[in-house]
């Protein structure tokens, strides 16, 4: 087949969508198929473009024989819902005329978020006369309302036509969960025949031995002896990681925790200054985004990973670093909405500790349990093996181009 992919963000940005755009487009260039990308320059999460790509209009470059056509983009230094807008904008420009810098597809697959990315596909599909396939790896409308980010006036509903018709024109509209699948067929009305479960998956785990244990541990100066419980990847609102810096203020007489905050995003600024207002800074770190190689040495040195995920009106998201994390046997403290589908996973299937958001004294309640018997972190072993086992990459992606060659 020859695969087009349309994606905001790409390799070699390393978080969010970009990871599985990429991990898409390369495997199937594995698997024999003709893969070209249409997106824009690296800048996710920093919200940064590279030195070498800030005067760049367009670009070829060749990767893993995948031919990657990039365009101008608009990156704010701190996006908000106008600046995200004028982004989109600026893609949909250069990404219509990189359409026609590339060759003819059977099929185009475009990963959204935004939505018009979608609406762009359904122009090109039409022009090309191929088929259409829409990942849907967050529904924007939705996520914006729940965070208090767009109101339903006549901007929001334009988007929710344009929405509407995306879907409507495509072949096959997937997306991660089967919560979110249920909301392509009840709320946004899809017939069943026209969604499918594509889940993310996960890379296999690495050779016994291939990590360097203590490695990440030395270079901060953490004894063998210590506690580590950590974040790692976009701080944006959706994280709610002031919980975080909440619950290393709860343990800053303790002298055997050590807290960090990985990664970069929308929200760095305003969590770091939240820090430094309740006196957080003796036993919290923050540091940048790790590449491959450091987040894997990192993993090997934690003891517990604390994901939180903020009360939204539409709780059917699962966060991309879960499975990767269950994989390679660490225990995750849960911090969701009770009614969240992430919450009653982690209940269903056993795969870590469970809070409901915002309860401080629980979560500090459950790190004291651990504390006490570590033995905890290996009862969750595997369980968490087994439910991970289910999303690895070559069957996860193998399966979904099977449907793509049957559309």
């Amino acid at each position: 087949m020859k695969i087009q992919v349309l994606s905001l963000s790409f390799y070699p940005d390393h978080s969010g969508i970009s990871n599985y755009s990429s991990d898409f487009a390369f495997y199937a260039s594995q698997q024999g198929h003709s893969v070209e990308v249409i997106t824009g320059y690296p800048f996710y999460p920093q919200w940064k473009k590279r030195k070498e790509d800030r005067r760049k209009i367009f670009s070829t470059e060749y990767k893993e024989n995948v031919k990657i056509l990039r365009g101008y983009i608009y990156v704010p230094q701190k996006p908000t819902l106008m600046k995200r807008l004028l982004q989109e904008f600026s893609l949909l420009l250069s990404a219509s005329l990189n359409f026609f810098r590339a060759k003819r597809p059977d099929v185009i697959v475009a990963f959204i978020t935004p939505i018009s990315l979608s609406f762009l596909a359904v122009i090109f599909k039409k022009l090309y006369g191929c088929k259409l396939v829409t990942n849907v790896q967050d529904f924007q409308l939705e996520a914006a309302s729940s965070l208090g980010m767009a109101n339903e006036n006549f901007a929001y509903n334009m988007l929710s036509k344009v929405e509407k018709f995306s879907f409507k024109n495509s072949d096959l509209v997937t997306s991660i969960s089967p919560s979110m699948c249920d909301i392509l067929l009840k709320r946004k009305q899809l017939p069943n025949n026209k969604v499918y479960l594509w889940p993310n998956w996960f890379e296999s785990k690495p050779p016994a031995n291939a990590v360097s244990k203590n490695k990440f541990r030395e270079q901060y100066n953490i004894g063998a002896d210590k506690f580590l419980i950590a974040y790692a990847g976009n701080v944006g609102i959706k994280q709610g990681l002031e919980l975080l810096v909440d619950l290393a203020k709860l343990f800053s007489a303790n002298e055997k925790l050590y807290f960090f905050i990985i990664g970069e995003g929308a929200t760095i600024i305003d969590l770091k200054k939240y820090a430094q207002s309740v006196n957080v800074t003796s036993n919290l770190k923050f540091i940048n985004l790790l590449n491959k190689e450091q987040y894997m040495e990192f993993l090997e040195d934690l003891d517990i990973f604390f994901l939180p995920q903020k009360k939204t009106q539409f709780d059917v998201y699962f966060p991309s670093k879960l499975l990767s994390l269950l994989d390679v046997k660490k225990l995750v403290l849960l911090s969701a909405d009770k009614d969240s589908e992430l919450y009653k996973t982690f209940v269903n299937e056993n795969l870590g500790l469970v809070s409901q958001y915002g309860d401080i004294d629980h979560i500090y309640e459950l790190v004291n349990k651990v504390l006490s018997d570590q033995n905890i972190i290996k009862n969750f072993h595997l369980n968490a093996e087994d439910y991970a086992s289910r999303f690895q990459k070559e069957k996860v992606l193998n399966n979904v181009l099977d449907k793509i060659k049957n559309i």
